[in-house]
């Protein structure tokens, strides 16, 4: 995967009641943290984007890290599976299949 040399709207996010998130509506980054095994929670924003919510931890941590460095390593198989769900979903929450 190549470097990211532009931001992500990726945030970590959380409360003293909840656990702590990180959200992105990055469908790369959010199909290669599925290819490591983290489930995301998605959500449609009002601005019409869906986000992909994921319960924060370390291993999670290292693996947006790495994405962002382009030091990430996936099988494209396995990334190609992984992005199906996430792709699937989106449509739904859009209202439609593409």
């Amino acid at each position: 995967m190549t470097p990211r040399s532009d931001s992500l709207d990726s945030v970590p996010v959380g409360d003293s009641q909840s656990k702590a998130t990180f959200v992105t509506d990055h469908l790369a980054l959010a199909a290669f943290l599925v290819s490591r095994g983290h489930k995301p929670t998605l959500t449609a924003s009002r601005s019409g984007k869906v986000l992909f919510s994921f319960t924060a931890s370390p291993t999670l941590d290292g693996a947006v890290l790495a994405f962002n460095a382009g030091t990430a390593q996936v099988e494209p198989a396995a990334y190609d599976a992984a992005r199906i769900c996430p792709r699937q979903e989106m449509d739904v929450l859009k209202g439609g299949v593409r």
